[in-house]
């Protein structure tokens, strides 16, 4: 056997104190952005160069670098890809692999299977929390490495597929934010309104789409025929609760756990297994909002039908073709603002849909939404899509994952199935 150690450049505890926030800079990893052998970069906090240097005085993480939660929840590993330069959160630890004993990539698969997460868990256990301790994670055994050859070959194969779910995520992002952008354009800064006010065609909008748009303000400075109005007035909050003695076991259950911040994209749900208490139906297309501490902007799009958490409030639109305004609506920073300040609760603040629903909007007529759907639509739809095959492309590795590092599975019959799909 051969031990962590044995095959590291370094292995480094953090700093046992929380870094200074500041609004831009480095990321700060806590073991919480840590999740599914991922590091959730975007939604880190962020430490100055100055933070940066004190905290990076032992050892710098860099690009190839793995971070290891320590504890809550401990075993999670997750990999620095280039460009990237992160300080320690609280119980993390850095694992710099030796570069000449060890690939990168290969070490991040190895610690995340079964095995050795299996490992892990026995070491960790026998306290209150459960934790490792630097001795643990310095002596934890893993098998004899294939050659380094075989080692990039076989992280080859597990990190296309990591590969295609992470552009799969991306693009995601970059539906939002065009969307966003979208929204903003239509409805906030009224642009289309102001081009034909000033004798211009609407930029990147067609004829039948700009005839829509009216071409002067009313009097309330709104475009004319359109109104202010409230969110209750194009969406509503079904209401459907279900009962346990009622649930499937192996219906899907989304809870706030499994909401990312800021993301439409859901891309994460249990089943009902465990479920003890009442739930709220949903269905494949409903709009989720998490109501507890709403200033954690979870906000997203449900990928199934099935049931989700009582803390989260489903919304729908009353009409189809108010899809998407709905949903740039309730994702909007300005609408969760909205809804932070009207929650009740100081230590666990709480929405309602009955201020969600009094929060007021811009609404045009049905044809103006209409189109923004259409616009819009096929977008929200491939999300969802894409939801699921990246579903897929991750049980695909996670199936592969063990066998590959047992030696049960030869990397060319992987490799084929793998070529299959991604």
């Amino acid at each position: 056997m051969t031990t962590l150690e044995s095959i590291c450049a370094a292995i480094v505890d953090c700093e046992h104190k929380t870094a200074p926030k500041a609004d831009l800079g480095h990321p700060s990893i806590r073991t919480t952005d840590i999740k599914n052998g991922r590091i959730d970069f975007e939604n880190a906090n962020r430490v100055s160069d100055e933070t940066y240097k004190a905290w990076t005085k032992r050892r710098r993480p860099m690009p190839g670098d793995l971070i290891l939660a320590r504890e809550a929840p401990v075993g999670e590993v997750g990999y620095i890809p280039d460009g990237i330069f992160p300080v320690l959160g609280q119980r993390t630890v850095l694992i710099s692999p030796d570069h000449n004993k060890v690939f990168s990539r290969y070490l991040h698969y190895l610690l995340i299977s079964p095995a050795i997460q299996h490992t892990i868990q026995v070491h960790s256990a026998g306290s209150t929390v459960h934790h490792l301790n630097m001795k643990d994670i310095r002596e934890l055994e893993l098998p004899e490495l294939p050659s380094l050859a075989e080692q990039r070959e076989i992280a080859s194969i597990l990190g296309a597929l990591d590969d295609k779910i992470e552009l799969n995520r991306r693009m995601a992002g970059t539906l939002e934010e065009i969307a966003r952008a979208l929204y903003r354009s239509w409805f906030v800064d009224f642009d289309s309104v102001k081009a034909k006010a000033e004798g211009l065609a609407p930029a990147f909008m067609d004829e039948a789409t700009a005839a829509l748009f009216p071409d002067r303000f009313g009097d309330d400075g709104l475009p004319e025929g359109w109104r202010r109005g409230r969110l209750s007035d194009v969406a509503i909050n079904p209401r459907a609760g279900v009962k346990p003695e009622q649930i499937d076991p192996s219906t899907p259950y989304i809870g706030l756990e499994h909401m990312p911040r800021r993301s439409i994209r859901l891309g994460d749900w249990g089943t009902a297994e465990d479920v003890g208490s009442q739930k709220s139906a949903m269905r494949r297309g409903d709009f989720l909002f998490g109501k507890l501490r709403p200033y954690f902007h979870k906000v997203g799009i449900s990928p199934l039908d099935g049931i989700c958490s009582t803390d989260i409030i489903v919304v729908r639109p009353m009409a189809p073709e108010w899809a998407s305004f709905v949903l740039s609506v309730i994702s909007s920073d300005d609408f969760v603002g909205h809804t932070n300040a009207g929650s009740s609760g100081t230590r666990m603040p709480r929405t309602s849909w009955s201020e969600m629903g009094r929060y007021e909007v811009v609404i045009p007529p049905t044809p103006v939404a209409a189109a923004f759907e259409a616009a819009l639509g096929s977008m929200r739809d491939r999300i969802v899509a894409g939801v699921h095959e990246a579903r897929n492309l991750a049980e695909l590795r996670d199936t592969l994952l063990p066998k590959l590092m047992s030696g049960e599975l030869r990397v060319g019959e992987a490799q084929d199935q793998v070529e299959e799909v991604a």
